[in-house]
């Protein structure tokens, strides 16, 4: 399976490293408008690979099965149409897109074209977060009370007022960057919610920290996400799921991260089981690990080589989440509840 990346920033150059490390997969090229960045990026990692500005010169000049588009959030659409028009499977960085129409536009595509299309919700794929899924759907802690789900940065690009993520046209704040993570877990644990309620706090992209309650008939759960923390903050995410027979706890940042406390014992750690990579990927950016981007990636590969539409992080559900992240941000503007159509959330 040949692939090639469109956009070779921090997300682009991640994917590079891992699918090094993916059996029966070949990294075949890279698509962004600076080049030579692509180019001294690539050696850094060990490659030497062509670079082309535009997706239509790769695709004039290089045969591959599959584009990964890790470009800025407001060019997803159109290259996501024009990879699917020229019958490519594709994996898409999440955000999918900025609206529900958008994200429409993006299926409408990849049905006509038939082929294979995953959104980068790695948050699905997450070794603790996936060991969350199974402690509520087994039953082992009783039943589930309260979920809190949190994502906490420095400013992303430095800090710098011109960097792509800081520019809110661009990259949609830090709801759609960083908070959207959480807002898709939840879909995918408990369907859409019956309605959402939102603050926000503004900053330098527009939204910079977003404090959202999901309405859940039989569970409360709330999520806050914000990247307006000084530089050397750095990065965190946690949750703590509150059962009626005991408390599952993560925090990126601690060591063990994940933990549970059962009713009546003390503390315990609790093992998870992380993707084995190669020497050449390394950790890199904010996190402490690159299972989640390693699981979702050999995930979309076998589901590429097998010519079968992925049952997880599908671009129906990524929809959704869109749909329940505007509703987020509807609330946070009116300063009211926003109902949403009850209906389960697609798997």
């Amino acid at each position: 399976m040949k692939i090639a990346i469109i956009g070779f920033g921090f997300m682009g150059v991640m994917h590079a490293q891992i699918y090094q490390s993916l059996p029966g997969v070949e990294l075949a090229a890279v698509v962004d408008l600076n080049r030579d960045g692509a180019t001294q990026k690539l050696q850094s990692i060990g490659l030497v690979l062509p670079v082309y500005s535009t997706l239509r010169e790769m695709l004039e000049k290089v045969e591959v099965q599959a584009v990964d588009i890790c470009s800025p959030t407001d060019q997803h659409v159109g290259l996501a149409i024009e990879a699917t028009e020229a019958g490519k499977h594709l994996f898409i960085e999440k955000p999918l897109a900025f609206t529900p129409e958008d994200c429409a536009l993006i299926q409408t595509a990849v049905q006509r074209a038939g082929v294979v299309a995953q959104v980068g919700h790695c948050i699905r794929f997450w070794p603790e977060y996936m060991a969350l899924k199974e402690y509520i759907e087994m039953g082992d802690l009783g039943r589930l009370k309260s979920l809190r789900l949190t994502r906490r940065s420095a400013r992303p690009g430095g800090g710098e007022p011109t960097h792509w993520v800081n520019m809110e046209r661009l990259s949609g704040g830090a709801a759609f960057d960083m908070h959207v993570h959480d807002t898709d877990f939840a879909l995918s644990l408990f369907g859409t919610p019956q309605s959402v309620y939102s603050s926000t706090t503004q900053g330098l992209s527009g939204p910079d920290h977003i404090f959202t309650h999901y309405e859940y008939p039989d569970v409360v759960v709330q999520a806050e996400g914000g990247w307006d923390y000084p530089q050397h903050y750095g990065f965190s995410m946690a949750f703590e799921a509150v059962f009626t027979d005991g408390v599952l706890s993560y925090h990126s940042n601690e060591a063990p991260s994940l933990t549970v406390t059962r009713t009546g014992q003390r503390t315990e750690s609790v093992p998870v089981q992380q993707p084995t990579l190669t020497e050449s990927s390394t950790t890199i950016g904010n996190i402490s690990a690159l299972g989640g981007y390693f699981n979702e990636l050999a995930y979309f590969a076998d589901r590429v080589k097998a010519n079968k539409a992925p049952r997880i992080a599908t671009i129906a559900q990524a929809s959704e989440t869109i749909r329940v992240l505007c509703a987020e941000l509807e609330s946070a503007r009116s300063g009211d509840p926003i109902p949403l159509q009850l209906h389960p959330h697609s798997t």
